[in-house]
């Protein structure tokens, strides 16, 4: 059985984590939209074409430069690139600290809680800017298909 400590640091990791995935899932959204609408302008003869695949299997680090190249909101880029970091950690050495603890009482996880609340906390409000720059991105293209998504672009 899991001991106290243990399971009061899952709830924080779990909704860092989820943040996190839903940031990558943002991510792909809006580089994939981006990218679709710039295949729409292109005139014809210009070679440029979107690649589903290439977006849908890109990991966190890879969306955050794509997103990077077609957009122009550097701090939240600055703030996206320390993301991975974070996530790595806590899908990683934070768990494992978490489920060690469940045996040896003698883990600290003060950190890891602190930790994951924070990173949380930040991936919440980054999530909310991801929204506001699609949001943005789609007020110039109101007739594209995920537009229809996200309601009144203006609102």
């Amino acid at each position: 059985m899991l001991q106290a400590q243990s399971l009061q640091v899952l709830a924080p990791l779990i909704r860092a984590l989820g943040f996190l995935q839903m940031i990558e899932e943002g991510l792909k959204l809006y580089v994939g939209t981006a990218e679709e609408l710039i295949q729409a302008a292109t005139p014809y003869g210009v070679p440029f074409k979107v690649d589903r695949k290439a977006i849908e299997n890109a990991p966190l680090g890879k969306l955050i430069g794509m997103f990077a190249k077609l957009n122009r909101n550097d701090q939240l880029i600055a703030r996206l690139r320390q993301l991975p970091e974070h996530r790595n950690h806590i899908a990683h050495a934070a768990f494992k600290r978490a489920f060690q603890a469940s045996t040896d009482k003698n883990i600290d996880l003060e950190y890891a809680k602190r930790h994951a609340t924070e990173v949380g906390d930040e991936a919440e409000k980054v999530l909310l800017l991801i929204g506001q720059e699609m949001r943005s991105l789609l007020a110039n293209f109101p007739n594209s298909k995920t537009a229809s998504l996200f309601g009144d672009a203006d609102a």
